[in-house]
């Protein structure tokens, strides 16, 4: 994947976070917006023309009802899939504009031009909801300003207008007040950026831990499973065979005449035998718990759970023909042309063997047996 495509899904993904956030908040949000909404027409019945306080509270249900039938559709999206991000971000934007906007109007239609106590209620409600916006709204840039100043410019201009002292004053604090809130929402927008970059880097640290665990465990030249990866899986299925009264079978295996493949061919040719000898090895497991291992040089490993010597023993055989099949050319060897490979089994169903350690001494005892009975063949320990 290109860095570019990476970064662009990594935006994708936060944005799909952020506007998750957004949405998940919006219930509470217009329920709060309409109870304040009837206590503010409650509050101020009998002093503002009732059909203007009815327009308004009509409107402000309608605004709140599009936002909510809006919401249902965000929640079925991953059914549908159609909407793309930033389609849902401009929609849920143009909502809280439209918001913003309603309760900008109740600061121009119902500002009581003669009673100071109502003009203060209907700021400190206009100032209640641009505060109880912020969390709601600042997760997504420039959103929460769509809210703040179109709600609280009109009752600020009203005081102006009205030109005493104590209005300017107001007008003063609720331009402070606004201001204030626009700087809080931008903060808040700040924590929410550095919360979701720390959250990549957790997500990235975890993701080159788990790769850094796997690294360790394998053979960096053959790419198989290396000695720490082989003796954590022979303890492991050891305790599960002890557990479930189960047999478990280990076979060691050795590369003939190695050493004189390396001499007569060069380091290089020897790594590549390798390799292929190790790929041979590991196609020819076909269970998902058997584990063959390069432990040391030209020595490999291989941890059979639920086998016994004579199934361990097939296996066996099998690899040597699957290695033997690759006819690499080995004129160093006095086995024969072609590299060829010795086995050692060894199985709990056979022999007497306590612990782990046992069983791989007995099966490198009878990889030395096929060693002594003339290389490329198969012995399995006795009891």
């Amino acid at each position: 994947m290109k860095a570019s495509d990476a970064r662009s899904l990594r935006d994708s993904s936060s944005l799909d976070a952020r506007l998750e956030h957004c949405y998940r908040q919006l219930p509470i949000a217009l329920a709060v917006t309409l109870v304040n909404g009837a206590i503010l027409v409650a509050a101020l019945w009998g002093a503002v023309d009732p059909a203007t306080m009815l327009g308004w509270i009509v409107l402000l249900l309608a605004v709140s009802s599009v936002r909510y039938v809006n919401l249902k559709a965000f929640r079925r999206r991953t059914a549908t899939g159609t909407i793309s991000l930033a389609r849902w971000r401009r929609s849920f934007a143009i909502g809280v504009l439209a918001g913003g906007v309603v309760w900008g109007l109740s600061g121009a239609l119902l500002f009581h031009p003669d009673s100071f106590p109502h003009q203060v209620f209907l700021a400190f409600v206009l100032g209640g909801m641009m505060a109880g916006a912020i969390p709601v709204l600042s997760a997504l840039e420039r959103v929460y300003p769509l809210f703040a100043i179109p709600a609280i410019v009109p009752i600020t201009v009203q005081m102006l207008l009205v030109g005493d002292r104590i209005h300017l004053v107001m007008a003063l604090l609720l331009a402070i007040f606004g201001v204030g809130m626009l700087a809080s929402s931008a903060q808040v927008q700040r924590v929410f950026r550095e919360s979701e970059l720390l959250r990549r880097e957790l997500s990235s640290s975890r993701e080159i831990s788990h790769e850094l665990e796997r690294l360790v465990r394998l053979d960096t030249l053959t790419g198989i499973a290396n000695r720490r990866l082989f003796e954590e899986e022979l303890w492991k299925e050891w305790r599960r065979a002890e557990r479930d009264r189960g047999v478990l079978a280990v076979i060691s295996a050795d590369i003939d005449h190695f050493k004189e493949y390396n001499d007569r061919y060069g380091h290089p040719a020897g790594d590549r035998c390798l390799i292929k000898v190790a790929q041979a090895m590991e196609q020819a497991l076909f269970r998902p718990g058997d584990v063959v291992a390069r432990i040391g040089g030209e020595e490999f490993a291989f941890v059979l759970p639920g086998t016994g010597a004579d199934g361990a023993r097939a296996v066996a055989e099998q690899v040597r023909e699957r290695v033997a099949a690759l006819k690499l050319p080995h004129e160093a060897s006095n086995v024969g042309p072609m590299v060829t490979v010795s086995f050692g089994v060894a199985a709990t169903d056979r022999g007497r063997v306590t612990t782990p350690t046992d069983l791989v001494r007995a099966s490198d005892a009878a990889l030395y047996e096929a060693k002594r009975l003339g290389r490329n063949r198969v012995e399995v320990a006795r009891g």
